[in-house]
This record gives structure tokens, C-alpha cells and sequence, in this order.
């Protein structure tokens, strides 16, 4: 009975020990991503799931927040660890406002320009919208009027209206021509097209390098043919701002090592999630405008992809 006792004890006191160092061991990880029932809140909240089961001891929390640029201030402060950000918005906070806690983890999924019109207004190419009425939501303003700047290109008038609205708007004939950012396939144009034929406005080449010049932190993209019924037979050029999962220069380069891996090997489970993973890829890597985190660096380093200088961090 006595020895009975004591090797109960020892059992006792050993699974104590257990306990408590898992519960050290646990590591949480708080993530921002945007308003409830946007595709940042519903990427975030599946790609919490999935890093929640492939990295045990590990707890990623997505939470809701204002979005991109609640997401860079919250990270810089130290309230956030991981958090989505447009790459344009990631790139002004880190330059113009000295955000030098930024890092990026990985690009998730492009944000393309889309500049649109119905079929039946005529327009064909971007510079058709000179003179002509356009439509969009409050977020876009600055960059739109400054692509027009860009180009030369001087509308009638611009419009600050909701998606809705602009629609609206389209079909009654008060607006000419759209603009939005959005993925590929974005609902926000097939529902359109469900009752309307639509047509993306065209941009030459040269016009997209001018684009790119001025917005640092935008890319080329070509939205593929087939993605909507006006692009059956060609895909649509444009400019991609991307959108970018930021993590504190602060977090660990195990963890965020870890967090990149499991990333990229559960892709097939970050689709289920949501169609636009399928550009969450290791040849997109790269495509950021601020430096990638040490964990990010570690993991491409062993999938031999070639790193930008610009990109390496030097603190």
C-alpha cells in the first residue's frame, strides 16, 4: 500500500508537470482582418481553422477589425501579431507614416483594378472615359482620380456611391463607366452580369508601366479569360494591388516559419475556404513591397526561390 501510495504520487505530481508545461507551451496568435462579412473576415476566419489544425500548440484568432489600415496601426502597436493589408496601403504606412514594425508573412490573393461599363454605353478602352460620368465606392477616390492624373484622362464627373448605387446608376444611364477592386470572379461583377452585358476597359501596355510608376506597390495582373462572360475568348490587363497577410517584425522567425509552411502545404484546404486561395502560392511570394519576415526568408530560402535585396530586412 505504502509503495502503492507513493507511485501514485509521483504519477500525480509528473502529470501535473505535463499539464503545466503544455499550457506554457501553447502559443496564441491574434489576427486582423476586417469587417464581419467581408472576404478578409471570412479568408481570415478559414485560415485560422486551418493553422489551428496543422500547427498543434498553436491558436490563431481571427478578429474582426476596420481593415487594412486599423490592421497596420494595431500591428505597429503591438496589439496585433498577424493582420491582412492591401499591399498599396502596407507600402504608405511603412514609407510616408515610419511603420518600421511591419513585416510581410505572405501574399494570400490579388486585388484587381477592375474599370468597367455596360456594353451598351459604347466605351471600349480607359480613355474612353474622358468626358464621361463615373462611379465609385468612397476607398477608391484617391487612386482612381490619380490614375486618371496619370494618364490624362479627365472624366465629366466622379461619383462617390456605394457598389449598389453605382449599379444603379449604370443601368439608368446617369453613369458611363465603373471602377472597383476586387478578385477574379468577384460576385460584385458576375451578379451584374447575370441581367446586363458588361465590358472591361481597356489599357495599352505602356499605360499600366505609367500606373505602376507612380503606385509603388501595385503589379500587373491579367484577370484570366473564361473568369466572366465578357472575357470568354481573352483575358483582361490590368493592375493588381495585393492583398497582403503582415506580420510584426517582433513575432518569432520559428512561428512565423511554421505559420508560411503550413500555409503553402495546406492550399487545397485554404481553397476550400474560399476560390481566391488558389494564388496563395510560393511563386506569388514575392510580391510585396516591404521587407518579408526572417520565417518567410527561412522557408523560401529552402524552396530555393530567388529573393529581392529590397526585400530582406536589415534590422
Amino acid at each position: 500500500m505504502k509503495r502503492y501510495g507513493l507511485s501514485y504520487l509521483f504519477l500525480s505530481a509528473l502529470f501535473s508537470l505535463i499539464v503545466v508545461h503544455s499550457s506554457y507551451a501553447q502559443q496564441f496568435i491574434s489576427f486582423g482582418t476586417g469587417t464581419e462579412g467581408g472576404l478578409y473576415y471570412i479568408w481570415g476566419g478559414g485560415w485560422a481553422k486551418v493553422m489551428n489544425k496543422a500547427l498543434p500548440g498553436i491558436e490563431v484568432t481571427a478578429e474582426s477589425t476596420g481593415g487594412s489600415t486599423a490592421n497596420c496601426q494595431l500591428i505597429e502597436r503591438g496589439k496585433l501579431q498577424v493582420g491582412f493589408s492591401l499591399a498599396q496601403v502596407t507600402y504608405d504606412m511603412y514609407t510616408d507614416k515610419k511603420m518600421k514594425n511591419l513585416r510581410a508573412l505572405f501574399p494570400a490573393y490579388p486585388g484587381y483594378y477592375y474599370f468597367y461599363a455596360l456594353k451598351k454605353s459604347g466605351l471600349k478602352t480607359l480613355y474612353d472615359v474622358n468626358g464621361k460620368d463615373i462611379g465609385y465606392v468612397k476607398g477608391l477616390h484617391d487612386t482612381t482620380v490619380k490614375i486618371f492624373e496619370t494618364l490624362g484622362i479627365k472624366p465629366a464627373k466622379s461619383h462617390i456611391l456605394t457598389h449598389a448605387a453605382t449599379v444603379e446608376g449604370l443601368q439608368d444611364g446617369t453613369l458611363h463607366c465603373s471602377a472597383v477592386i476586387g478578385p477574379e470572379k468577384w460576385p460584385g461583377l458576375t451578379s451584374i452580369e447575370a441581367t446586363h452585358d458588361i465590358v472591361f476597359l481597356t489599357m495599352a501596355e505602356k499605360d499600366i508601366q505609367a500606373i505602376i510608376n507612380v503606385f509603388q506597390a501595385y503589379r500587373r495582373g491579367v484577370v484570366p479569360k473564361g473568369s466572366y462572360k465578357t472575357l470568354s475568348d481573352k483575358p483582361y490587363e490590368t493592375v493588381v494591388d495585393w492583398n497582403l497577410i503582415l506580420a510584426s517584425k517582433s513575432l518569432s522567425e520559428d512561428l512565423a516559419y511554421k505559420l508560411v509552411k503550413a500555409t503553402y502545404e495546406r492550399n487545397p484546404d485554404l481553397v476550400a475556404v474560399h476560390p481566391v486561395s488558389s494564388a496563395t502560392k510560393v511563386e506569388n511570394a514575392i510580391n510585396t513591397p516591404i521587407p518579408l519576415h526572417p520565417g518567410t526568408i527561412k522557408y523560401l530560402r529552402e524552396m530555393k526561390v530567388s529573393i529581392p535585396p529590397s526585400l530582406i530586412p536589415t534590422e
